[in-house]
């Protein structure tokens, strides 16, 4: 736990504060091994939070939590993680071939189809196109920023070539290893089997991110961002949701209603 900004919390004490981490399967950070992922934990348990893994959560009324090992608490603020999911507009607006998960059924050069069967004129990337991933046979591309910005510059690719009458080429990224910050000045990093840990690795992950923001005026723009922060702490902003929690859902709730 980082009690570093109680300062700019007078009516709070660090007795006030606990974290609970609520996680469905059985591990935390699957992108990397089990020793790193025995660290993290080792990391997270030491700063004053728990980890409930293989547990859900039975009810959150009136700001009391009950999760499914019977563990049951009080809190103020819920963050809830669910991942990404498929817009309802190609599911639902669309003859496209989707998955099960309403991802649109997109071979490995980018063309929406199967095999055995391609849709003309039709192409996808990204969160939800649902293409296999070649360097991990039998699965999919994971959904994120990675991935989708190779995948839109191939697909610029392969249009081009269809318009030229080539062949179009197929999606293959290689991981270079799974990076993650575990809070201000500490992270990990794993590439097969060379770890790093700590402060260097938190460097890491904030190089590489510097090297993924497009343009020059916009990576100097987030590295003045972090070099204010470093020196007068980070930026604090009231969350709406947090006052009004339900909103969202009522909101999208009533979107998908008939």
């Amino acid at each position: 736990m980082n009690y570093s900004r109680l300062k700019s919390y007078p009516g709070l004490s660090r007795e006030d504060l606990s974290l609970h981490l609520v996680e469905a399967t059985a591990r935390i950070l699957p992108e990397v091994s089990d020793g790193p992922r025995a660290w993290v934990r080792r990391l997270f348990e030491g700063r004053g939070g728990h980890l409930h893994l293989e547990t859900t959560v039975v009810s959150a009324t009136d700001g009391h939590v009950v999760l499914s090992d019977g563990s049951e608490f009080d809190t103020d603020l819920i963050i809830w993680s669910a991942g990404n999911a498929a817009t309802r507009l190609v599911r639902g607006h669309t003859d496209l071939p989707v998955t099960t998960r309403g991802l649109i059924q997109t071979r490995p050069d980018l063309r929406v189809g199967t095999d055995d069967e391609i849709v003309p004129d039709a192409w996808a990337a990204g969160d939800d196109a649902a293409i296999p991933d070649l360097a991990v046979p039998g699965s999919l591309t994971v959904p994120n920023a990675q991935n989708a910005v190779r995948q839109g510059k191939l697909l610029a690719k392969n249009l081009l070539a269809n318009l030229r009458g080539r062949e179009p080429k197929e999606y293959r990224h290689s991981s270079l290893g799974a990076v993650a910050t575990l809070g201000l000045g500490t992270g990990i990093f794993q590439f097969r089997r060379i770890v790093v840990r700590g402060p260097l690795a938190w460097l890491m992950h904030r190089g590489y991110h510097v090297l993924a923001v497009p343009t020059w005026d916009r990576k100097v723009r987030v590295l003045a961002i972090w070099l204010a922060a470093a020196f007068y702490g980070r930026d604090i902003v009231s969350l709406a949701s947090v006052q009004q929690p339900r909103a969202a859902f009522t909101t999208e709730a009533d979107s998908t209603t008939p």
